[in-house]
């Protein structure tokens, strides 16, 4: 009789620890909008600009509060004015080069996410890395070879480079199923070489993202 209670307590204990387990979502994905304040280069040859897009991601929860994330975003193409200082590699004369090009960006990447889940917020972390494609640079390449005084850099870039991304935010669950993301921060780092940056083959870019998460 003690052993049968025994077990029964077991399974008991056993399915108790299971449902407890699973108070929590094993998948969510995310829709979002993303921001970007783009630094093209480090050294002042171009100026910042701004890339407007969205994409999405998948996060699978090994525990409550451990991940890993698979992210894909991108942002459209639109036409930016630069002003390429004077005196620099790529516009040496004395006066600044002016040149009309656009771009878009794609980034791919994955990573761990950890989240800290409460009642009511969600505030989390992630780490990924990946890779990124551009045209902006080849664009640039192109639209400098008919501006006076514009070097092009002397090759055309590639369109391909690695980045990487570190930042958080916070997700306010509003049912079982569905979550907002009001808010989150990224740095995100690219490495575009080009003559264009002077020998600086860092783009440290600033990010914002929102949007909306379903969870299973």
């Amino acid at each position: 009789m003690k052993i049968r209670s025994a077990i029964l307590l077991g399974i008991v204990l056993l399915f108790g620890a299971g449902a407890y387990a699973q108070d929590y979502p094993k998948v969510e994905v995310t829709a979002d909008y993303s921001y970007i304040h783009a630094n093209p280069q480090n050294n002042n040859i171009i100026g910042t600009f701004s890339l407007n897009g969205g994409g999405g991601s998948g996060a699978f929860y090994f525990s409550k509060y451990i991940g890993v994330e698979a992210e894909f975003e991108g942002y459209g193409s639109f036409q930016h004015n630069l002003i390429i200082a004077g005196g620099t590699p790529v516009c040496p004369g004395a006066g600044n080069c002016l040149v009309t090009a656009s771009g878009n960006l794609f980034t791919y990447n994955v990573g761990p996410i950890f989240k800290y889940r409460m009642h009511h917020f969600e505030p989390f972390a992630e780490v990924m890395f990946g890779g990124a494609h551009s045209n902006f640079y080849g664009n640039l390449f192109t639209s400098c070879s008919g501006v006076p005084g514009c070097l092009s850099a002397s090759k055309s870039p590639s369109n391909n480079a690695f980045d990487f991304i570190i930042g958080g935010g916070l997700d306010v669950p509003l049912t079982k199923a569905i979550s907002v993301r009001p808010v989150e921060f990224d740095y995100l780092l690219t490495r575009f070489g080009t003559g264009f940056t002077g020998g600086n083959n860092n783009q440290s870019n600033f990010r914002y993202q929102a949007g909306i998460s379903f969870r299973f």
